[in-house]
């Protein structure tokens, strides 16, 4: 097993030399900003029933968590978060901090092979989610999670929703039914004008 945890470390060790080569020739152009990891998350405000959902769409499945070696963890951190905070765009996304939030993790998988949602690298993500002061603390009163999985035919990946606790059940009525135009969210996406006009109406 040692040999194997060993291999998925030089595998990451790989990966973030050729994430920093394709950001040092100019090749990313995901990035808000200057960065080295690739690919970027794809982050996208939606209006879904009237409500603003945030999405953040991460390519690839979850790594595996191996307890106790900070190393691999902290290059797995260090992608999640360069990958959330540096295609985040603060500009565009100036908006109140939602409070009561409930974080859905929604996991695709390319094949039924076994597929653990409870992974733990999931922090990572919801860790960097909130330094986009999306949200406060993500104590228990204020943020809750879920998860999800869901077989896809054409690749591995993670949508995560965020949503305000108040709209959860309308939410996850339509996530359920419509989960597949949502990986896309073309169609959802709100103008400034709709997002200043809902949060204005919840003062």
């Amino acid at each position: 097993m040692e040999i194997i945890y060993k291999m998925l470390k030089d595998v990451e060790r790989l990966r973030q030399d050729v994430m920093r080569e394709i950001n040092e020739i100019g090749a990313n152009d995901q990035t808000t900003k200057k960065t080295t990891v690739y690919p970027m998350a794809k982050i996208e405000p939606l209006m879904v029933e009237g409500y603003p959902v945030f999405r953040f769409g991460y390519e690839g499945l979850l790594p595996i968590f191996i307890e106790d070696d900070y190393e691999y963890l902290s290059m797995i951190r260090n992608y999640y978060f360069r990958a959330t905070l540096d295609s985040y765009d603060f500009k565009r996304f100036r908006l109140p901090v939602m409070k009561e939030v409930v974080v859905i993790f929604v996991q695709y998988f390319l094949n039924k092979k076994i597929g653990d949602l409870n992974n733990r690298n999931k922090k990572y993500i919801q860790d960097a989610i909130r330094q986009t002061r999306l949200f406060g603390d993500d104590d228990w009163q204020n943020v809750w999670n879920m998860d999800i999985g869901f077989l896809d035919n054409e690749k591995d990946h993670i949508q995560v929703y965020v949503v305000e606790r108040k709209n959860l059940s309308s939410f996850m009525g339509y996530l359920m039914k419509y989960h597949e135009k949502l990986k896309d969210g073309t169609n959802y996406l709100p103008t400034k004008a709709e997002y200043e006009k809902y949060f204005a109406n919840e003062k």
